[in-house]
């Protein structure tokens, strides 16, 4: 008996290791997501620089080259074979095509590898306007001078002033366009990796659970049962401690219950938190996939990639924010968040988070009213009081009928800080503003304006107020107005 007593508590500790063993698969599938997201985007800025960088080597060595010709003119020096030379072997090293074009943009000498001859190459006005003005020329969409070329490039190029056997000064320009195929690559491999990954664990995971259940197959006794009930994850029975008379198994099934009863709010803790990030994260998760697949395939115009990038710029901010909302959340559930006092300018942190909100406001013809007024400082957490600007600036975007105005009031008085943001717009009814700080509660307009979001925003804000001592209120009038009021108690 005691030994069979003895197996189950193993059994019990190996049922909580397998439930640990899944959360911890889960978060080192997001952290190999963040890695493979982290290393794309530093790959891409270092292939960048190196690219400029040798650019501006074959422009450092071509000058030194011309500065000791001897008595040869510039035209016999460019077409030397040790110009071309020094072209084709720079353009081979970087996998980049070089162009050399006078003032006017004529190429006069082009790399082996652009495939196009120097007489066939017409530089764009526009690029030529870009160097005379400021020197450099750097671009990821725009500056491909190989009509023939379908493959994505980026372009950089560097003005050049070279003295002439006369002494006079003739004007040349360097452009390169760097083939995009080792970032391709680089991106590709990323992909199949965190994918290989995730199955991998996905897999050893699986193969844990099947041996696991295996182990239980031939146990026996209502302990054992209702064991390999709570392994599947049926929390459904539990164990009455009257039917058993021994001390020593009244204990254990007591003791049992009640790592049940945790297990369930665990469950329904982690079940909740992965439907809201699943459910908040998906939608910029789908633009940041959409916009980037269409610049890689090419759907998207190269003269407007930038345009969407920029929006991916934007949706990638609104990932950070959303995470940190998620993750501020489940602290608030857990009482572990701390808040870290500082006095910083509201003005500031309001100003940013508009412009983050920058293209749904001009594509809306929104107007922000309120931006110029005086400094006011509060007294709190800036992340979190950020999080609250942000939350409440998000909620006026979404609401705020077109061409209609938002409304910014910062004021202060001897013991409180107040700011105030304030949208035109369908408003909310009465009988619904005592609900709307409620986690999960839409009102009926919002959830058809807003069918992505889970209505925590206000929920979050309630939270962090309320660790600040601080108030929020709301006035609405329905077709004309709504306005969220913050007062934050000033430093004693």
């Amino acid at each position: 008996m005691a030994e069979q007593l003895r197996m189950t508590l193993q059994r019990h500790r190996l049922l909580t290791y397998v439930k640990l063993t899944f959360i911890g698969f889960f978060a080192l599938s997001i952290v190999a997501l963040s890695v493979g997201l982290c290393s794309i985007y530093m790959f891409m800025g270092h292939v960048e620089t190196r690219i400029s960088d040798s650019t501006k080597l074959v422009m450092d060595d071509l000058e030194e080259y011309t500065a000791n010709r001897g008595d040869n003119s510039l035209d016999e020096a460019f077409s030397s074979k040790y110009v071309q030379d020094m072209f084709d072997r720079a353009g081979a090293r970087v996998n980049m095509a070089l162009y050399l074009t006078d003032s006017t943009g004529k190429c006069i000498v082009c790399s082996e590898n652009s495939g196009i001859d120097a007489n066939n190459v017409a530089v764009p006005a526009s690029i030529i306007k870009n160097l005379e003005t400021n020197g450099k020329f750097t671009s990821e969409a725009k500056g491909k001078l190989n009509p023939d070329e379908t493959r994505p490039l980026m372009c950089s190029g560097y003005k050049l002033a070279i003295s002439d056997i006369n002494g006079s000064e003739s004007v040349y320009y360097l452009i390169s366009n760097a083939f995009t195929d080792e970032i391709d690559n680089f991106i590709k491999n990323v992909v199949i990796t965190c994918a290989v990954s995730v199955i991998i664990m996905l897999a050893m995971y699986i193969i844990f659970q099947y041996s696991y259940a295996k182990s239980h197959k031939n146990n026996e006794g209502t302990i054992a049962k209702v064991l390999r009930d709570y392994a599947q994850g049926d929390y459904s029975e539990i164990l009455d401690t009257g039917k058993f008379n021994s001390p020593v198994y009244r204990d254990i099934v007591m003791s049992l219950n009640q790592i049940v009863e945790n297990l369930k709010s665990i469950s329904e803790q982690q079940a909740q938190f992965v439907s809201n990030v699943s459910h908040e994260l998906r939608t910029p998760m789908t633009i940041i996939s959409g916009y980037v697949d269409g610049i890689l395939d090419g759907t998207i115009p190269k003269n407007k990639s930038t345009e969407y990038l920029y929006i991916v710029s934007q949706e990638m901010q609104r990932l950070k924010i959303l995470v940190s909302s998620m993750l501020n959340l489940t602290k608030f559930d857990n009482g572990t968040i701390r808040i870290k006092h500082e006095t910083f300018p509201i003005n500031d942190l309001i100003f940013h988070t508009l412009l983050m909100f920058e293209n749904r406001l001009e594509k809306r013809n929104i107007k922000v009213e309120g931006l110029d007024c005086d400094t006011v400082f509060v007294y709190g957490d800036r992340d979190l009081i950020g999080q609250v600007v942000y939350n409440l600036t998000e909620n006026a975007v979404k609401f705020v009928n077109t061409g209609g105005t938002i409304t910014i009031r910062l004021e202060e008085t001897k013991d409180e800080s107040i700011f105030a943001i304030r949208n035109t717009g369908p408003g909310i009814p009465k009988d619904e503003l005592p609900k709307i700080f409620g986690r999960f509660y839409k009102s009926d307009f919002s959830r058809s304006q807003d069918k992505t979001g889970l209505g925590l925003g206000l929920d979050i804000i309630r939270r962090i107020l309320r660790l600040h001592n601080a108030q929020i209120s709301v006035s609405s009038e329905e077709n004309v107005f709504t306005e969220f009021t913050v007062s934050l108690p000033k430093k004693t």
